[in-house]
């Protein structure tokens, strides 16, 4: 896909000064656990584009290749780092397994059955060594551990030459809301697509401003594609299997387990071209992510928060430690080298304000509008499943018509002007 609305590479324009890091990450295969890294700030690495190279197409030498990768992400004791060093040496997956004798035929028949049952359930799947019916992200390749095999879900087109990942806190603020949200709104009118890790808080957030403005959005799970985690994220996944893109390394099934989120993290960084951290504590998990970025050599970004909030420490110390500061989409551009010639187009879905467009969500308003209740307080009151009440709730949260109090409660938001 080409440039959009003028949106393209600046031409003759050096490339922006690499923001700094936060020291050397450990070797070995894992991430940092949501600890962000301290230590003297370093120089990125420059690298390649994420760009896609090849037409996607399937055949029998396909699915071969496909099960072998199977085999090898599945065989006990081989890392990621061993299965690509592996596949790598040999020149592809099936002849890793012939030269090292390692797959019995068992083994190959499950990894078929699995590839049949994922495609059973409408998901498309891509391989390392280029196999497969959905295109493997070149950006992925530049990971010491990429994915031996992916899965995919949702009609999605995204443009690899713009992905930008907006990640940050589960436990978030209504301003870390609202700025993920507009953030994601306002990248999705250029063309850009936004990748994050459909967690609630910020990346749900940026997820649902993205599909508002009619953008594309990626959302990468650290479970199985037919796990909807966490639950109050249902209508969000059902949008994005309509307009958006689910991608997961693990196989359907896969429960949400301790260990898969940094996993899921390292892709997310992979495959964008910068990271923009919008709220983090000192301990949160998308400060691995912002790790990751630093190391594949990819921008990373954050929005100031108040510096006496916990929940800003993270955002704070990754600017003291180099990180570019983001106010507005503009700063995003300007660190990534993209020129704006021309104003956005018009959003193609512009959301109506979320109190109109369901009578949950109307019912849930006129009973906060008599006062803060708690999410169980409102699922009794009001006769409602407690999932479909926290949906409601971030939706009208997102939009400010609620807000978040201490303790875990919501409140309506008294809006000017009558809304």
């Amino acid at each position: 896909m080409g440039p959009v609305h003028g949106l393209g590479r600046e031409r003759g324009r050096p490339r922006p000064r690499a923001r700094g890091s936060v020291g050397a990450r450990a070797e070995g295969e894992g991430g940092c656990g949501g600890r962000c890294r301290s230590g003297s700030v370093r120089k990125q690495r420059s690298v390649a584009p994420v760009t896609e190279t090849r037409a996607v197409r399937r055949s029998a030498t396909d699915d071969g290749e496909l099960a072998a990768l199977v085999v090898l992400a599945r065989a006990p004791g081989i890392g990621l780092r061993t299965v690509r060093r592996l596949v790598d040496r040999h020149g592809g997956a099936s002849a890793a397994l012939e030269t090292l004798r390692r797959a019995a035929p068992d083994d190959l028949r499950a990894a078929r059955s699995l590839l049949r049952e994922a495609r059973n359930r409408g998901l498309r799947v891509a391989g390392y060594t280029d196999c497969g019916e959905a295109a493997y992200s070149a950006g992925l390749r530049h990971l010491p551990d990429p994915p031996p095999v992916l899965f995919e879900r949702g009609p999605g087109t995204p443009d690899s030459e713009r992905m930008i990942a907006v990640v940050g806190t589960r436990a978030a603020s209504s301003y870390g809301l609202r700025t993920a949200y507009a953030l994601g709104r306002e990248l999705g009118r250029w063309g850009w697509t936004v990748v994050s890790g459909m967690a609630r808080g910020i990346d749900a957030a940026a997820h649902a401003g993205a599909l508002d403005a009619g953008g594309q959005t990626i959302g990468v799970l650290g479970t199985g594609l037919d796990r909807e985690y966490p639950a109050e994220n249902r209508d969000l996944y059902r949008r994005m299997r309509s307009h958006g893109i689910l991608l997961s390394e693990f196989e359907p099934g896969a429960p949400p387990t301790r260990s898969a989120f940094p996993r899921r993290n390292r892709v997310i960084a992979a495959l964008a071209r910068g990271v923009i951290v919008v709220e983090a504590g000192g301990r949160s998990g998308a400060l691995n992510t912002a790790d990751h970025a630093l190391d594949l050599g990819r921008e990373v970004l954050a929005v100031p928060g108040r510096i006496d909030d916990p929940g800003a420490a993270g955002c704070l110390r990754l600017l003291r430690q180099g990180a570019g500061l983001v106010a507005g989409v503009q700063d995003v551009f300007d660190a990534l080298g993209w020129l704006c010639l021309e104003p956005p187009p018009p959003s193609e879905e512009g959301p109506a304000p979320a109190v109109d467009g369901s009578s949950g969500d109307r019912r849930l308003l006129g009973a906060l509008s008599r006062g803060p209740r708690s999410p169980d307080e409102l699922a009794v009151g009001l006769e409602m499943p407690v999932t479909k009440v926290l949906g409601g709730l971030g939706r009208l949260e997102l939009e400010g018509w609620v807000e978040r109090r201490p303790g875990g409660s919501f409140a309506a938001v008294r809006r000017r002007g009558g809304r």
